[in-house]
């Protein structure tokens, strides 16, 4: 790919700046077709852990640290499954980008059908919020790719545009910190090509965020959450894409 992945790490963070959560979720299934999924989340892992830190020192203050408390708390136990799985399930990545991108997609495409239609919004059940939840936490453990899974609850309970995206931002800066660290002691994923590469990234990084910044303060709270599912649903068709491509 030589430098065009700066194209892709740029428009990833951009969304990852305006909504708090994308540029794992969508750069991964496109970056993983030329370089491979476990090298890919390697690299938007660290990446986005830049993208995290400045949007958490800007915006701490608007952090609902009660769902902060209850989200994290939620994620770091079945975190561990994901771990486990992936070392196990390296094999049929196709098959769980498949199962991955089928659910995110049926998930979000019902709520952008609505928003079509103009309908009011009907919350899921809470045993159905709570499975995707946990589903999303083993998901976001493997693959570093919860989020779209993990916002369902997120949503629901964060309706402000501001404190969505701070907490959400504080809940991945936990969760990839301990997945960086959890990739360079036991899975040895990061070589020194690839540090060069996250080099080159850090200042795009930093532009990307002024940018969706800017972006972020000029859309409404409405519009915002039509923006996150129509993400997630990018990131569904991605994802079956990549398994299909894997599979083939």
């Amino acid at each position: 790919m030589g430098f065009s992945y700066l194209i892709l790490v740029l428009f990833m963070n951009i969304i990852e700046a305006i909504a708090g959560f994308g540029s794992i979720s969508v750069g991964v299934p496109i970056l993983s077709l030329f370089w491979g999924a476990e090298r890919s989340v390697a690299f938007f892992t660290v990446t986005s852990l830049l993208m995290l830190t400045i949007t958490l020192v800007t915006q701490y203050k608007k952090i609902n640290f009660r769902e902060f408390l209850i989200i994290t708390a939620t994620i770091l136990p079945f975190m561990p499954v994901g771990y486990w799985l992936m070392g196990r399930l390296g094999d049929t990545e196709w098959a769980l980008r498949l199962i991955i991108g089928t659910l995110v997609t049926l998930v979000s495409g019902r709520e952008i059908l609505r928003m079509i239609r103009k309908k009011e919004s009907k919350e899921m059940s809470k045993p159905a919020m709570y499975t995707t939840l946990g589903v999303g936490s083993v998901i976001q453990g493997m693959l570093s790719m919860g989020a779209p899974l993990i916002n369902i609850y997120a949503l629901s309970r964060l309706k402000d545009k501001g404190a969505f995206r701070a907490t959400m931002v504080a809940v991945w800066m936990v969760t990839n910190v301990i997945s960086t660290i959890y990739r360079i002691f036991v899975r040895n994923v990061y070589t020194t090509e690839l540090a060069i590469k996250i080099g080159y990234a850090l200042p795009v990084v930093v532009l990307a965020f002024l940018i969706g910044n800017w972006l972020h303060h000029r859309i409404s709270n409405e519009k915002f959450s039509n923006f996150v599912y129509i993400i997630q649903f990018t990131a569904g068709l991605i994802s079956i894409a990549g398994g299909v491509s894997n599979l083939l």
